[in-house]
């Protein structure tokens, strides 16, 4: 009896390890790709006073979940979760306008999220789809995701961006607000300008 459960213990360890080691294998595989944080940029442009000007910012607090397997798109995935009162567009006053009631509302919809479902495509164009939410709407869309590779040398890992334009309506999702006595002030159509670069 004692030799049976010594042995019984044997394989029970032994199948433990295995799958520890199983699961540490497919948990880094499942690693996130490392984000060049100071070479992205999670951006905007929205035109105004009838598109003679234009007005350019970016959020300075994201987080940006990207899984990528060019060789297997189903084993790919991207999360992102932008925060809206990290809104910038250089002036303060315009800022705190953004973040206020009339835009992004930040007190209320802290955050600006994307969720991808699937991508397809490639080698260098890809289709993502996803659930995007602002201001607490959530809508289906489809990205289209430009994939770039560069490096200057053998030594050099080399750069990777990933980039997205994109074009949504900013009524759809409950902002509103009009310029009560100039028409157009402020176009309904943003502009997304998105570039992750990985190193």
């Amino acid at each position: 009896m004692q030799r049976y459960l010594t042995l019984l213990f044997a394989v029970f360890l032994s199948t433990s390890l295995s799958a520890a080691a199983f699961a540490q294998e497919i948990s880094e595989e499942r690693r996130p790709v490392r984000l060049d944080r100071n070479h992205s940029t999670m951006g905007f442009r929205i035109p105004i006073v009838h598109g003679l000007g234009t007005v350019t910012g970016k959020f300075t607090d994201w987080t940006v979940d990207l899984f990528w397997d060019a060789d297997d798109l189903e084993n790919s995935s991207v999360s992102v979760e932008i925060q809206t009162a990290s809104v910038d567009t250089g002036i303060d006053g315009r800022d705190g306008d953004l973040r206020g009631g009339n835009f992004f509302n930040s007190e209320v919809h802290p955050a600006i999220t994307f969720v991808s479902s699937s991508i397809s495509g490639g080698p260098f164009k890809y289709k993502v789809d996803g659930t995007f939410t602002m201001l607490g709407v959530s809508k289906e869309v489809t990205l289209a995701l430009d994939v770039a590779s560069w490096s200057d040398s053998d030594d050099d890992d080399g750069w990777t961006a990933f980039r997205v334009h994109y074009t949504l309506d900013r009524t759809e999702y409950g902002m509103t607000w009009k310029h009560s006595s100039v028409d157009f002030f402020v176009d309904d159509d943003i502009d997304t300008d998105i570039v992750l670069i990985t190193r």
